[in-house]
């Protein structure tokens, strides 16, 4: 499935977060959708087989799924996301919320944010606002990183090269 992806200018939609919502409700989806299309790059999926292939096609930086998935519970789905995709920040939106499923998925699937329903616009973009900020700073942290480890290379390696001449 495509990204909904409305009219933005060209420098902006780099910044803009990749979200997967997954509820097993086409309403749920649809609204979801309607309400922050304009926000971020928004896919949609109705059970954890869609999920997955989505999630297969690229960078998917936040996860907002159901807790209550056809077949699965949505903090077990969580769980396996942060397997397979550990880089996606994840979280949990239900109505129907116990304690049990709350510690699962703060435990297990290491969410970082849970959403009561019903959501509220506003609340729901700082969450993933704020996710995808969080994720722009460790990618930034792993490049710096990247860069130090490279650099400590080649200085050993000149150490080295002036050591033996």
């Amino acid at each position: 499935m495509q990204p909904i992806r409305m009219n933005t200018p060209a420098s902006l939609v780099e910044d803009r977060a990749n979200v997967l919502f997954i509820d097993g409700n086409a309403t749920n989806r649809q609204t979801f959708a309607s309400a922050f299309a304009c926000d971020f790059d928004v896919r949609l999926a109705g059970s954890m087989e869609e999920a997955w292939e989505i999630l297969a096609e690229g960078r998917t930086d936040v996860v907002i799924c159901e807790q209550l998935l056809p077949g699965i519970l949505g903090s077990d789905a969580l769980g396996q996301v942060k397997q397979r995709h550990p880089r996606a920040k994840r979280m949990l939106i239900t109505e129907h919320a116990d304690l049990r499923s709350l510690v699962d998925a703060l435990n297990n699937a290491g969410v970082c944010h849970y959403i009561s329903k019903p959501w509220e616009v506003d609340a729901v973009r700082t969450a993933v606002r704020d996710a995808h900020a969080s994720l722009q700073a460790q990618d930034a942290q792993s490049a710096l990183t990247s860069q130090l480890l490279e650099s400590n290379r080649q200085l050993e390696f000149a150490l080295r090269q002036r050591l033996l001449s």
